[in-house]
């Protein structure tokens, strides 16, 4: 999966950029608030239509601006697709493929990113929603069929909390479905939980995650279990108190949780080999690999990691995009530099 062309107006404070990226490594270089992290941002969108730094789509938009649009030529198998997206102030979206409007199956698979960026880690310690979302977006990005699932089982818990509130003595007609769904997404999790720790680089240190709210084998008696447990409190408080909405999962260092016992830097290692099993995983399910976006890697990481990170992810992988303040001091063939100033991207040769 490579990007060709990039063509972004008015995405935050990118007016206007137009430029040709490198098959391999992109460094795009400049000083803070320049618009770096901005054109990472805009890849990133163009692959789940979401931003990783705001839910707030209207702050996408350049100040002053009606819309953003953001153009991108990508290859993939060669084959060309063509992908235009646009947002305005009043939330109407235009998203076209080759010409034509694609239905989301399409969409999603045009363009599928990998970002690692500086504040990923901290929501990693702080919110099980977050390690939720991390774990249940990997597993989109290798099956695409996941997000409906999981549309389907948030529908279904909607209509069970509702009926949870409404104290009728009818029977609980949405639990047993609501246990199918469940039970699907914690096969899809466990399945996929054990590829990425067999993928970790444990050279050093042991790295590995767990899911230990259920065993294999007995998950759907676990569940029905779980739920007739929680009965009473759930109709004391009108929602759904067990399911893979609130589980969650325990990142380990030498066997130990992250959390309680590992520094700063095995925390970002355990993260970083994440971002790489990932990779691979990718490449083994769909035969090529996604785009790599490391935004800000110069403030994470010394220059012997870095260096050790550059030969471990960076030549076993597919296009990558990397901000950095620092000038590219690293070559890689076919690789390019962006220098950006106040929103406005030039190339040069390191």
């Amino acid at each position: 999966m490579e990007i060709e062309q990039i063509k972004i107006d008015n995405f935050r404070n990118i007016k206007n950029c137009y430029i040709s990226p490198g098959k391999k490594i992109n460094f795009i270089y400049g000083k803070n608030a320049q618009g770096k992290t901005n054109l990472i941002e805009s890849i990133y969108y163009s692959s789940l239509l979401k931003s990783f730094r705001t839910n707030k789509k209207i702050d996408l938009i350049n100040e002053g601006q009606d819309r953003f649009t953001i153009n991108l030529k990508i290859l993939n198998y060669k084959v060309r697709n063509n992908l235009f997206i646009s947002q305005d102030k009043n939330k109407n979206k235009k998203i076209i493929i080759n010409n034509k409007k694609p239905d989301n199956k399409n969409f999603y698979k045009i363009l599928n990113c990998i970002i690692y960026f500086p504040d990923e880690i901290s929501y990693l310690k702080a919110y099980p929603a977050y390690r939720r979302n991390l774990i249940d977006r990997s597993i989109f990005f290798i099956n695409n069929e996941y997000i409906n699932l999981y549309k389907k089982y948030l529908k279904c818990l909607k209509q069970r909390n509702a009926y949870l509130k409404s104290l009728e003595n009818k029977k609980d007609v949405w639990k047993e479905q609501l246990i199918e769904y469940a039970y699907l997404i914690i096969i899809e999790r466990i399945n996929y939980i054990k590829k990425i720790n067999s993928y970790f680089d444990n050279i050093y240190e042991e790295y590995s995650i767990e899911y230990k709210n259920y065993k294999k084998g007995k998950i759907k008696e676990e569940l029905i279990n779980k739920f007739n447990k929680a009965e009473i409190n759930e109709k004391k408080y009108g929602y759904t108190l067990v399911g893979p909405h609130l589980d969650d999962f325990s990142f380990l260092v030498n066997k130990n949780n992250m959390n309680k016992y590992s520094s700063e830097g095995q925390k970002r290692s355990l993260l970083l080999n994440y971002k790489q099993a990932q990779l691979q995983n990718y490449n083994d399910e769909h035969g090529y690999y996604p785009i790599l976006l490391f935004d800000d890697i110069g403030s994470e990481l010394d220059l012997s990691r870095k260096q050790n990170i550059f030969n471990k992810i960076l030549e076993n992988c597919g296009q990558v995009f990397i901000t950095t303040m620092d000038k590219p001091d690293i070559q890689f063939n076919k690789s390019k530099a962006f220098k950006v100033n106040k929103g406005e991207f030039s190339e040069f040769i390191i």
